[in-house]
């Protein structure tokens, strides 16, 4: 079995360069067998290099020398978004510096390297230590081991383990309730943190994460926004007690233990099955939606990564509220993040059945999705989600004052 490793998976990186990948497939997902690579490995004499540990990913790997590793990367299943994730853990037999080798199959190197050697505090490969070649497909990576394993990680390893942690840990707040809400094709649980209005007919926001497992990112700023609202400000005491709160904050625990690079264990995107709902995942989620009372939703967030940070919303004037929300609050935010630059592309996709149009067809509200960019600072991350989160919460307690 994959070792879990306890991970709290929040502001803990520096500052990186984005590399932009290639525009995502946008091809219909087929489903199809995995089968996850557990207890694979390779050694020399100088380092063994294994993927026996929770989000690892490699299909396999190859000896070169006694200093260099082949690692072979291919997705789960395909077609598949070009989210290519690899992690690995290297560890040492001897001192010194080792290569390790990149070997993608289905689609080329996207995230920037990243090592770390208790999985907490990460940092990035310099750029003069990682030969990407012009095609994409191979990239060469320089390591300098001492007598310390060492992970190599596309993004921080933000497990099962870690999301479980958090969500532990804020549950000890008294208005703060948690719950299994279904479980994973691999009978995972997906857990539920609710808190409850003190109002009558409290209108809901409901939170979304981790619907695809690389986008880590996404789970930072969930973390961070989430920290704020269940905070102890008065803003957040007041908000709380007018608005009914439902954050599930990991839709795909399986994606995330295998380190898939998109999918479920089904071979599905579960953010486009918000419709069809034919995985446990996203009927969980579905249960959950269908209790909401009225007057229903007020809110709908989902969390993820890309290439770039970017709202993704309804058409700019038709998010189905008069005073317009998305508009002024991201004009709001957007004057407090300076140093936080981001887009909004307004569009409504009827024929995709992602949450976001799910939700804005069933309520008629706004329902967002909010990416955040591969690399973008995490400090940074957890500071703006912070903003955006007191804007939220003032902008719809203005409104139904």
């Amino acid at each position: 079995m994959k070792q879990a490793l306890s991970i709290i998976g929040f502001g803990f990186l520096a500052a990186c360069t984005q590399v932009p990948p290639p525009e995502p497939s946008t091809a219909p997902v087929e489903a199809a067998a995995f089968e996850p690579v557990e207890g694979e490995y390779c050694q020399t004499a100088v380092f063994k290099l294994d993927a026996d540990f929770s989000a690892a990913n490699m299909a396999s790997c190859a000896v070169i020398d006694d200093r260099t590793i082949e690692v072979f990367l291919k997705p789960e299943n395909v077609p598949i978004n070009i989210s290519p994730w690899y992690a690995v853990r290297l560890t040492p037999a001897q001192a010194g510096d080792v290569r390790v080798v990149l070997r993608y199959e289905e689609h080329p190197h996207r995230y920037k390297p990243k090592v770390s050697k208790d999985g907490r505090a990460w940092s990035v490969v310099p750029d003069g230590r990682v030969d990407v070649k012009a095609s994409g497909y191979r990239v060469t990576i320089k390591l300098t081991l001492d007598e310390d394993a060492m992970f190599l990680s596309a993004q921080e390893l933000f497990t099962n383990a870690a999301h479980d942690a958090w969500t532990d840990a804020l549950t000890t707040k008294p208005f703060v309730q948690t719950g299994q809400i279904g479980a994973s094709i691999e009978g995972r649980p997906i857990r539920m943190m609710q808190s409850d209005a003190r109002v009558d007919a409290p209108k809901t926001v409901m939170l979304v994460g981790r619907q695809h497992p690389p986008e880590v990112t996404g789970a930072l700023a969930m973390t961070s926004f989430v920290e704020e609202i269940l905070g102890d400000s008065p803003l957040a005491e007041s908000f709380r007690s007018r608005f009914d709160l439902v954050i599930i904050p990991n839709l795909n625990p399986d994606g995330v233990e295998h380190g898939h690079w998109r999918h479920n264990m089904g071979g599905v995107d579960l953010n486009r099955d918000w419709g069809p709902f034919t995985q446990p995942e996203t009927q969980a989620a579905k249960s959950v939606i269908d209790e909401i009372a009225d007057p229903g939703m007020a809110l709908f967030l989902d969390f993820h990564s890309t290439r770039r940070n970017v709202f993704y919303t309804q058409p700019v004037g038709n998010d189905g509220t008069e005073y317009g929300f998305t508009a002024e609050w991201l004009s709001r935010a957007r004057s407090n993040v300076a140093d936080y630059p981001f887009d909004r592309e307004g569009a409504h996709n009827v024929d995709l059945p992602t949450s976001k149009t799910y939700i804005y067809e069933r309520f008629g509200i706004p329902a967002i999705t909010y990416e955040l960019g591969d690399e973008t600072d995490r400090t940074v991350i957890a500071q703006t989600a912070k903003i955006f989160a007191r804007e939220m919460m003032t902008l719809l307690l203005e409104q139904e004052s």
